[in-house]
C-alpha cells in the first residue's frame, strides 16, 4: 500500500469514527445535517469587555434534504450531488461524502431508478421529476436495518466515564439511544455486533472492554450507596 493511500485510509477512518456512512445511491431521498459556524460579533460600546475585537463562534446544524442525481469518486474524494426544489427553483449542492462538515447523513426515502446520473431531472418540473419509491428485497432489507434502542427514561450517565469514549463518540452513541452505563453493561453479543457495525467501531467495544467496565462503575456506585456497619 502506498503511503497516499494508507493517508486516505487513515482520514476516512477519522471521519468514520465520528459518525456513520449509510448505504444510499441516485434515487434515493437522503437529509444531510451540515455544520455552519456562525460568527457573532461583539458590542463596540461595551466598555466592561476588553477583549470587544474578538469574535466568539457558534455552531449550529442545518439540514439540507433532496434527491441524490448523482455520486461519483471513490475513496477519499467520493462525494454526491443533491438536489432539491427551493421556492420554485432548483438547488443542488455536492457534498464528499467523508467531509468533517457533515453531521449526519440518513435515508429518508429510497427510489427505484435505472440511470447512474438523473441529470434529466434538472429539465422536469412536479408529477414528472418524482421518482418511484423502491420497494423490493433489498430497499425493504435496508430500511429494516437495526437504527438503535428504544430511548430509556431518565438523563443520560457521564459515558467519558469509560475508557474509549470521547465527547464525540458519546454524542453518536446518544444517536442510537445508548446513554446508560446499564445498557452497556448488559449488552449481548448482537447488541455489541450492531453497535459496531452502525457506529463503524471496528471492535472497540470488545477491545476496550465497555462491557466490564460499565459493570464496574456500577457496582462501584452500589458499593458507595451501602451504607457502612456501625
Amino acid at each position: 500500500m502506498d503511503i497516499i493511500r494508507q493517508l486516505e485510509l487513515e482520514q476516512m477512518n477519522a471521519v468514520l469514527t465520528k459518525r456513520g456512512v449509510p448505504e444510499f445511491s441516485p434515487g434515493d431521498t437522503v437529509k444531510v445535517m451540515v455544520r455552519v459556524v456562525e460568527l457573532s460579533e461583539p458590542d463596540p460600546k461595551d466598555k466592561k469587555k476588553k477583549a470587544a475585537a474578538a469574535r466568539s463562534q457558534a455552531e449550529r446544524l442545518q439540514a439540507y434534504e433532496g434527491v441524490v442525481i448523482a455520486r461519483s469518486g471513490a475513496g477519499l474524494n467520493e462525494n454526491f450531488t443533491v438536489r432539491k426544489i427551493s421556492y420554485g427553483e432548483g438547488v443542488e449542492r455536492v457534498f464528499p461524502v467523508y467531509s468533517p462538515i457533515i453531521a449526519e447523513i440518513e435515508v429518508i426515502r429510497r427510489g427505484k431508478v435505472r440511470r447512474a446520473k438523473l441529470y434529466y431531472l434538472r429539465g422536469r418540473r412536479g408529477k414528472a421529476a418524482r421518482i418511484v419509491e423502491r420497494t423490493d428485497v433489498r430497499a425493504r432489507r435496508l430500511n429494516a436495518a437495526w437504527k438503535g434502542f428504544k430511548k430509556p427514561k431518565g438523563d443520560a450517565d457521564d459515558l467519558l466515564l469509560i475508557k474509549g469514549i470521547t465527547p464525540d463518540m458519546f454524542g453518536r452513541l446518544k444517536q442510537i439511544n445508548c446513554i446508560k452505563f446499564d445498557q452497556i453493561a448488559n449488552f449481548s453479543d448482537e447488541d455489541i455486533a450492531n453497535v459496531d457495525d452502525t457506529l463503524n467501531l471496528m471492535g472497540r467495544i470488545e477491545k476496550d472492554d465497555w462491557v466490564g467496565q460499565a459493570q464496574r462503575i456500577i457496582a462501584e456506585a452500589s458499593a458507595a450507596e451501602i451504607p457502612a456497619d456501625a
